[in-house]
């Protein structure tokens, strides 16, 4: 009799493993497609075994923090937390909050009521082409200047780089929402004109409080509706909203105590030597490693999750398992779903058209297009160009892509994996040696002093 209950007990148990595989297996996703569905992780920390590995990272972060506390009290008699980094790279954030604003009122009243003009005048106009051409040429214009304001402020306020990395991050969230809502109804109203002419378009047109909406939940691709939760749960806000703020911290501690160190190593270092770029590159690659973690799970889960429930928006596929990604096209896929699907809906299946179909050239394109956005990023960031990041997802993008298109298999996991902690100590140390070339005195003689010296001063003098 025990026998049987034991038995039975552990068909329970395997069945239900088996339910819950099968629920994530289920909640796979078609790239534009809204569901009611939980983030990844969120389901697999249901999981104990799953949910153990988190609660070992939070341990190891714990005791990593206890010390520098203990070094601190032991060297100095009290904790020495200056915050001097904090200060150097954040600051002028009422500048920030004004840019903020006026880019969020332009690109919500402005892009609307635009949009919905051309709707209405285009119904009595009918295809007029010219009027179309005039309205595109507006609509680029506005593109533009979204584009060349902020920079402009950047550039006139001397933002720092945490500081002038937010309206970066803002302005090109901003920029995809806009194409998306543009685009939607672009369809949508031409689609009409089509089919009847006779409807009345205000009906068709979307709503104010839709757009409203859109530019604010964690979504670049428009619609009318989405899935919605009941309630908001308000414990789960503060959860993932309390989780994010606790992993700023644990970044900045790890690019204070463990990068910064390697960092004044490539600013004040007489020779770059074979030896010392291997070892500076070694030294970045697991801190590197935890802030690339860190990074993705306080973004992608915990700040998106918490901007989700606030809003109850239920869609809450934001990555996918890129940890078991075999291909490169597997991680662009699931790393970013976000983005990846606003990519793939407005820009790769236009090129796709263009190009008759083909598919490696349109893959191309939209690799090219992400390194050109990344490294524009970095360009108003740091305030310098050193075409890194192009380099590197041109390069190392390109042959992962189409050298293994459909690898499988554990081996190729493992050696793809290997790949994130070479790029986080890789590329952080290109960009502190761009610095030091900078920087560096015309008497040190280097490689990249002599590639790269440049007299012009940049924001990222740590």
């Amino acid at each position: 009799m025990t026998d049987s209950k034991q038995q039975t007990s552990m068909n329970n148990r395997r069945d239900s493993g088996n339910t819950h595989s099968l629920k994530i297996s289920i909640k796979r996703r078609r790239t534009g497609e809204f569901i009611a569905r939980n983030s990844m992780l969120t389901d697999l920390f249901q999981i104990s075994h799953i949910k153990c590995v988190r609660n070992a990272f939070a341990a190891a972060f714990i005791l990593m923090v206890l010390r520098h506390m203990a070094n601190d009290l032991l060297q100095y008699g009290r904790l020495n937390w200056t915050f001097e980094l904090l200060s150097t790279t954040v600051g002028k954030l009422h500048v920030v909050v004004i840019v903020w604003i006026l880019m969020t009122l332009c690109s919500s009243y402005g892009v609307y009521y635009g949009t919905y003009m051309w709707a209405m005048n285009r119904k009595s106009n009918g295809t007029d082409r010219l009027y179309d051409i005039i309205w595109l040429l507006i609509y680029v214009c506005y593109l533009t200047g979204l584009l060349a304001i902020p920079c402009w402020q950047i550039i006139h306020h001397r933002l720092p780089i945490v500081s002038s990395a937010i309206i970066i991050a803002e302005q090109l969230r901003l920029l995809m929402k806009i194409h998306s809502f543009v685009r939607e109804n672009v369809r949508k109203m031409t689609q009409q004109l089509t089919n009847s002419s006779d409807q009345n378009s205000s009906q068709e047109f979307s709503h104010f409080n839709q757009y409203l909406y859109f530019l604010f939940v964690p979504t670049l691709l428009y619609r009318d509706t989405y899935p919605r939760t009941s309630i908001i749960h308000w414990n789960i806000v503060g959860k993932m909203f309390g989780q994010f703020l606790i992993l700023v911290c644990l970044v900045y501690h790890l690019v204070a105590h463990y990068w910064m160190p390697v960092f004044v190593r490539c600013f004040t270092v007489n020779k770059v030597t074979l030896e010392f770029t291997i070892t500076a590159i070694f030294d970045l690659m697991l801190p590197g490693t935890l802030v690339v973690i860190l990074t993705f799970y306080g973004f992608f889960h915990c700040w998106m999750n918490g901007f989700a429930e606030l809003l109850r928006f239920a869609d809450r596929m934001f990555y996918e398992d890129w940890w078991n990604f075999t291909s490169a096209a597997t991680f662009w896929r699931s790393w970013n779903v976000i983005v990846h699907d606003w990519l793939h809906v407005y820009v790769y299946k236009d090129l796709a058209t263009l190009f008759n179909g083909n598919r490696n050239i349109s893959t191309a394109c939209v690799v090219i297009l992400s390194a050109l956005f990344h490294e524009y990023f970095m360009i108003v960031s740091l305030g310098f160009l050193s075409p890194i990041l192009i380099v590197w997802f041109i390069v190392f993008g390109m042959i992962f892509r189409f050298a293994f298109p459909q690898a499988k298999g554990s081996q190729w996991n493992t050696f793809l994996l290997s790949f994130i902690p070479i790029c986080a100590g890789v590329i952080p140390y290109l960009y502190a040696l761009e610095v030091s070339v900078r920087y560096s005195p015309p008497q040190y003689k280097t490689f990249w002093n002599t590639m790269f010296m440049n007299n012009k001063q940049s924001k990222s003098d740590l």
